[in-house]
């Protein structure tokens, strides 16, 4: 996969008014000078156009969701994963928007994923429930099958690990660990 469909996957997870945002903005400190054009291409196939962006009131909220009584549910540091939780829970049937919000005291950006009040107990049942099996998933990205058995019922978890270099050195490094439920065996993708 080369560099430009890398930046258009990433891109494709985010939301329209996430991407309306980056073109608005057009910080290219942050963004390499392609990822406009991806992100405007983008909007277009979706038939989004930046004159359409819904007006947004004082705190750069759209002023259509400000009016209803929103609550978040979780925080996260990167985009991607607020994404896939909100998507996770429209795909329940459950309404949810991602927020940016800037917090002084850990000096960056937290992404808030937010529901209707009423909807919070069921988001957080969603979002706390088992991962779905990977064979649930579609092929190109679900999990591979059991090394041991061949079976795809398999889950899948992040964990971070501290890791020991060639070096030396200690650090912490993201890895995926499966489990196969149809004969029990575990492994990791590293």
């Amino acid at each position: 996969m080369n560099d430009y469909d890398e930046i258009r996957q990433h891109m494709e997870l985010l939301n329209d008014q996430e991407l309306l945002a980056i073109i608005r903005e057009h910080d290219e400190e942050q963004w390499r000078p392609e990822v406009f054009d991806i992100v405007g291409a983008i909007l277009k196939n979706r038939g989004v156009s930046p004159s359409s962006e819904e007006p947004e009131t004082e705190e750069g909220i759209p002023a259509a969701i400000q009016s209803l009584d929103l609550v978040t549910v979780a925080y996260y540091f990167n985009e991607i994963d607020s994404e896939m939780d909100r998507m996770a829970l429209e795909a329940k049937g459950l309404e949810a928007w991602t927020l940016n919000k800037y917090t002084p005291e850990h000096h960056m950006g937290r992404v808030a994923l937010q529901v209707r009040a009423e909807d919070l107990t069921a988001a957080m049942a969603i979002l706390e429930s088992e991962p779905a099996f990977s064979s649930d998933l579609p092929d190109d990205i679900a999990a591979p099958p059991c090394p041991k058995c061949g079976s795809r019922e398999i889950t899948e978890k992040s964990e971070v690990m501290e890791v020991l270099s060639s070096s030396g050195s200690r650090s912490d490094k993201e890895v995926w660990l499966y489990r196969c439920s149809s004969c029990g065996y575990k492994w990791s993708d590293s």
